[in-house]
């Protein structure tokens, strides 16, 4: 029995444009995609998760705080290699969903960290350092 061409396709037509909510969003869900990878990278679920994130062994709960809370810990040459690691696609080998997390992927740490929260980023590291500054 042949389909119907009347249905509408699933695929994103990537040739139309898009408004600012759509392109923030995208923007918002490669941040998030990229800080999950970051924290799957350090191994955060291990000492600073939840009962899920252990039970999967990945962060499956809100990544950006647990990237705050970890990343003053993490010496720089270990970022280093997290930052190259992550670029391959974390320990899964994930390849980006869209153009955009491939960008955001291979943007420096200092500024995937910043770009979401800004002063609120700035002033948890402050609260986390004891007040001292914190150079990412």
């Amino acid at each position: 029995m042949p389909t119907s061409h009347n249905k509408p396709s699933n695929k994103p037509n990537f040739l139309k444009r898009r408004s600012f909510e759509e392109g923030k969003a995208l923007v918002d869900a490669a941040h998030i995609a990229t800080h999950r990878l970051y924290c799957d990278t350090l191994a955060f679920w291990r000492c600073y998760s939840k009962r899920p994130c252990k039970r999967h062994r990945r962060c499956v709960g809100e990544p950006t705080g647990c990237l705050m809370r970890g990343l003053p810990s993490v010496p720089q040459a270990e970022r280093l290699k997290a930052q190259q690691e992550v670029i391959a696609g974390g320990p899964r080998r994930m390849p980006p969903a869209t153009h955009i997390e491939w960008f955001v992927r291979r943007t420096e740490l200092a500024t995937v960290v910043s770009c979401g929260s800004g002063e609120q980023t700035a002033k948890l590291l402050r609260c986390r350092n004891g007040g001292t500054r914190v150079h990412l």
